[in-house]
């Protein structure tokens, strides 16, 4: 597995942010509500343990930061919006999966949508301004997810394009993006369209572990094995990491063409501190069976 994108963050624009909503009509989608009782093999998370695969994640933090020292000066908190209903609230506190781990600044679901979950935070690598945008899957079946749009500045103006396309993202699981800015985003998107087309791929249930620690240079690094009973492919995995309020401090990722019962791999960052403590990884990934 190759890592084809990582990136170093430096002080997070959240604080500042101004989160608000805006989107279009969208496509309706016919399917239930996702059901949290059942077993739908979403990703698991814990503080000890946890995987973070297309279903279940138990993640296994076997190691810490090294001699790292780590700066322990935390930053006010993004306060929340969000647009979604009680019954909505309560499934995404049910699940078990990263989503809970990060501070989202707006929550909504485009219009007769109520399974799916719009989801935006932000942070700054260097000075270079990103939006994150989590799409969550509350429905009881696979949905394949397409919309594009664009991030408002401060004035209104368009700082980013945005294009998501992702198939078969399972039932209770939550994939992420994240765009580059021109300049600061207020965390509102205009959409121009979001469907749910027709579902043509699979999602594979899965499970797997992490390991979080440093390499011999001091950097920090996750390694993390995958493994399902379906032969899959995994994809993008994706490792995020937050301080103790939830706040983005880092992303990186692989991409994997790989497939297998079992993929294992690591991401690296390429930052040896950061402006406040890190006190978690959030994993994200959404394997698919192959034929």
């Amino acid at each position: 597995m190759k890592r084809v994108y990582s990136k170093v963050m430096g002080v997070i624009c959240m604080a500042a942010t101004i989160f608000s909503v805006a989107t279009s009509s969208v496509n309706v989608s016919a399917a239930g509500f996702y059901n949290p009782s059942k077993s739908q093999g979403q990703t698991k998370t814990t503080t000890q343990s946890r995987t973070s695969t297309g279903s279940s994640t138990t993640t296994e933090r076997k190691s810490t930061s090294g001699n790292k020292t780590l700066l322990t000066k935390e930053k006010e908190t993004v306060s929340k919006s969000s647009y979604l209903t009680s019954e909505q609230e309560k499934i995404l506190a049910k699940l078990e999966n990263d989503y809970s781990k990060i501070n989202w600044g707006v929550q909504y679901s485009p219009k007769d949508m109520d399974g799916i979950i719009i989801s935006v935070s932000s942070y700054m690598e260097d000075t270079m301004p990103f939006l994150v945008i989590g799409i969550t899957n509350i429905y009881n079946d696979d949905v394949t997810f397409s919309a594009t749009g664009y991030a408002k500045g401060k004035s209104g103006q368009e700082v980013a394009d945005i294009s998501i396309y992702e198939t078969a993202i399972r039932p209770g699981n939550t994939i992420i993006k994240s765009v580059y800015c021109d300049s600061t985003p207020t965390g509102e998107i205009q959409w121009d369209n979001i469907e749910l087309p027709e579902v043509y791929e699979t999602s594979a249930y899965a499970t797997g572990d992490w390991t979080f620690t440093t390499d011999s240079d001091g950097y920090y690094m996750v390694d993390y094995s995958i493994k399902s009973d379906d032969y899959m492919m995994p994809g993008y995995v994706t490792a995020v990491l937050v301080d103790s309020n939830g706040n983005i401090l880092d992303m990186a990722y692989n991409f994997t063409t790989d497939k297998g019962y079992t993929v294992s791999d690591s991401i690296k960052f390429y930052e040896k501190e950061y402006s406040r403590r890190v006190a978690d990884v959030a994993m994200f990934t959404n394997p698919l069976i192959e034929d």
